[in-house]
């Protein structure tokens, strides 16, 4: 994973894994046998936000395991027959750079 670029959920909250602080998490698609971690457009940098075309851009400031907004949302969370990262069908993109993809997984779920 070093010195490589990845899409990540940068709003989580604060929970030690495997005895080190993690805020974020990496996406992934993911099948019984491989994961691949998705990668943004080539062009973004780092900070670059992700967004879905047709939904609020407006994140919540932090997700709290009580609320479950991760589980609700993951089930709609897939790849698409191009490897193209998606929510209930739309693109993940960041604006003026393109989408964001698995590098061979096409059909696949993502966490």
């Amino acid at each position: 994973m070093q010195n490589r670029m990845a899409v990540v959920l940068c709003n989580l909250k604060p929970a030690k894994r495997r005895g080190v602080l993690s805020q974020a998490a990496v996406l992934c698609a993911r099948s019984p046998d491989r994961v691949e971690i998705l990668d943004p457009p080539s062009g973004a940098e780092p900070g670059d936000r992700v967004t879905v075309q047709g939904f609020p851009d407006d994140p919540d400031t932090e997700l709290t395991p009580r609320q479950k907004v991760w589980e609700q949302i993951q089930a709609y969370l897939c790849t698409d027959g191009h490897c193209v990262a998606t929510y209930r069908g739309a693109a993940f993109e960041i604006a003026g750079k393109g989408v964001c993809k698995a590098q061979s997984m096409s059909i696949s779920e993502i966490k």
